[in-house]
């Protein structure tokens, strides 16, 4: 699922959370360490000019994520592409299970939104379409529904235009997505080959949802 936001649009007002401090991280070992990712990589992405946000809740590490500004992959999909200029690509967010729940996900989108609206035009997040967790946080800060990203054939990654606001030709063109007149799939858990954390049941049924590309035949 793809998601966009851009400065015309005026921020939702979010109740307030006693205790919750953001700022942004440039220690390599604390953001390995919190994203449990090895020293190597954390350096590399601060190498590539991504950038580091952490939230705290009475100062304890609480949420965090990445922004890229140059080139970002989308590791799910196995598929990177290069951003436009002044575009910002969020990714690998995550909060920590003791501090879910909590409505934290939306305040750190929001403290990065304010951080960007100076250099930047727009931002983008994706997320798979079987987390219903971080769609929730993702449509409560503002960001607008802009489309489906699926994989077929294994390795193509499609996109299905789902908001007429933003033209076509531009999304593929900034993504390098393909066109496709196919059925996005309903989940990447059964349709990505390239999953770490992939679960051993499809999770469509649960959510009253029939799989659409369940390339894994799980019983």
């Amino acid at each position: 699922m793809l998601y966009s936001y851009n400065f015309k649009n005026q921020l939702p007002v979010l109740p307030g959370i006693q205790g919750l401090t953001i700022q942004e991280n440039f220690d390599s070992a604390f953001m390995a360490q919190l994203g449990q990712i090895t020293l190597d990589e954390a350096n590399q992405r601060f190498l590539d000019g991504n950038k580091a946000f952490v939230a705290y809740l009475h100062h304890k590490p609480a949420a965090f994520g990445w922004v890229a500004l140059n080139k970002a992959r989308i590791g799910e999909l196995n598929h990177g592409f290069k951003l436009p200029f002044q575009h910002g690509y969020l990714w690998n967010f995550r909060t920590l299970v003791e501090f879910r729940g909590l409505g934290i996900y939306p305040h750190l989108l929001h403290y990065i939104l304010n951080w960007g609206k100076t250099n930047l035009d727009c931002f983008w997040i994706m997320h798979a379409p079987e987390n219903k967790a971080s769609e929730k946080g993702i449509r409560k800060a503002g960001f607008n529904f802009i489309g489906k990203v699926s994989v077929i054939n294994s390795h193509e990654v499609i996109f299905t235009h789902e908001n007429q606001v933003l033209p076509l030709a531009d999304i593929l063109d900034t993504f390098s997505f393909l066109k496709s007149e196919e059925d996005p799939a309903s989940c990447w858990n059964c349709s990505s080959p390239y999953l770490k954390n992939r679960t051993p049941h499809c999770c469509c049924p649960t959510e009253e949802t029939e799989c659409t590309q369940n390339i894994y035949n799980y019983a």
